[in-house]
């Protein structure tokens, strides 16, 4: 099932035609078969329908498809077929349904001894922590991936540290891993791999600020769309660099395609992109509007990375409205959610504008609290200041609170405001 499978891959290096050829055989063969309501026949069913008829075709299979793999009891014959579950979530924007997958895959890699199939779902797992805005643990998995490797001989593409290196916003490792992906891909005939190329570099170079860069990388996603997975996640990063560059007819093209591949999902993270995404296209009370929805249903998801992105584009905006007050307020949000989740790029730009604006940043102490990573310092605030675990992230607030409470020798939240005065003497309870 998974060689069929991913003969619908190919994407843009690949042979149309027989990829049409492959789609059309499963259809007619799982159709001759019945309506299985089997995960895999499902998951397989559900690729061929996007290969061969689009996103919309393929929706409600693939929603079937991943709930089969949710519910059916664990079976090893099934783990190859939960990669393309997986990826079937993140093209139907359900971040839940990933999260799921991605532990699930993991869990019975791990259990039934797959070492050839755990480094793939660690990947996927890195995708899902990623999301999380847990970028520590996202590396920890690409750790994982790197010894499996070691030890099998298997090659697989350095993906997740691509990914890693844009997020936290570090051109020279980025620029060396996309040279040696994009060469890799088109040595294997792989569009997969050009895709992730330039989606990685659309997001370094928006969080560097070189918007020009972001367009030249983002653009080449333009003919793509149909492929969904980082072709269309692309889009929004064309977006955000085209307005600032005051390309705003490839923005507009951009938000166009884009919004063809959100609304058909109706999930609250599709609605929540395509929102971040409009509201860059308008000003004064229109964007306003779109940019809370964005935030609020970002928060709802409990997609952090995206919640201080979403805050820094709406910062921006209340500065060319010359509301300089409410501007701060959500850049200072930016810059510390963003540092918590280690988008360092992003983080810096928030503090650029936050400097701009006439506050200073909040430096790093050297007393006790120095100990504490600038993730823990910053999750640390976040939790001081009332935000609960669903606000900062889940998975990035549990794993990061842990080291800082252990490491300053405190219980708990209500002991912080203490703990952190040396780091901040102009907050409340400070000295």
């Amino acid at each position: 099932m998974h060689r069929a499978a991913a003969a619908l891959y190919g994407g843009r290096l690949g042979d149309a035609e027989q990829v049409a050829a492959v789609s059309n055989a499963i259809l007619e063969t799982t159709a001759a078969a019945g309506d299985s309501d089997r995960a895999r026949d499902l998951i397989l069913r559900g690729q061929a329908l996007l290969a061969a008829k689009g996103q919309e075709a393929a929706i409600e299979t693939l929603r079937r498809a991943q709930q089969a793999f949710l519910e059916e009891a664990p079976d090893a014959l099934e783990l190859h077929g939960m990669w393309f579950a997986s990826r079937g979530a993140q093209d139907l924007w359900d971040p839940r349904a990933l999260r799921a997958l991605a532990d699930r895959q993991v869990e019975l890699a791990r259990a039934e001894g797959v070492v050839t199939v755990l480094p793939i779902a660690l990947s996927l797992l890195m995708l899902a922590q990623t999301v999380d805005g847990d970028l520590d643990a996202a590396e920890a998995s690409c750790d994982e991936i790197d010894a499996i490797k070691d030890v099998t001989g298997n090659p697989l593409p350095q993906y997740g540290r691509l990914f890693l290196a844009a997020y936290r916003g570090q051109a020279e490792a980025t620029e060396r891993w996309a040279e040696q992906i994009r060469a890799d891909a088109y040595a294997r005939g792989e569009g997969y791999g050009l895709s992730a190329v330039n989606f990685s570099e659309a997001i370094l170079y928006n969080g560097l600020g070189r918007f020009t860069e972001a367009v030249a990388s983002g653009s080449r996603e333009l003919p793509y769309t149909h492929e969904l997975s980082h072709a269309m996640r692309t889009l929004l990063e064309l977006v955000e660099a085209a307005t600032h560059t005051g390309e705003h007819a490839l923005a507009e093209q951009a938000f166009e395609q884009l919004a063809s591949v959100t609304r058909p999902v109706g999930t609250g993270w599709a609605f929540a992109v395509l929102a971040t995404a409009e509201a860059q296209l308008h000003e004064g009370d229109q964007a306003e509007i779109l940019y809370r929805d964005a935030i609020e249903r970002f928060e709802r998801e409990r997609i952090p990375i995206m919640v201080g992105r979403c805050r820094l584009l709406y910062g921006e905006e209340l500065s060319r409205q010359r509301r300089h007050a409410d501007a701060r307020e959500q850049f200072r949000v930016a810059y510390e959610v963003l540092s918590a989740c280690g988008l360092n790029g992003f983080a810096e730009r928030a503090a650029r504008e936050l400097s701009a604006s006439g506050e200073t940043v909040r430096t790093r102490a050297r007393g006790s609290a120095a100990r504490l990573t600038d993730q823990e310092v910053n999750v640390a605030r976040l939790a001081r200041e009332g935000l609960t675990n669903r606000d900062i992230g889940a998975r990035t607030a549990e794993y990061h609170l842990r080291k800082v409470f252990m490491k300053l020798g405190v219980k708990g939240r209500a002991e912080l405001k203490t703990a952190l005065a040396e780091l901040d003497p102009a907050a409340p309870g400070a000295a």
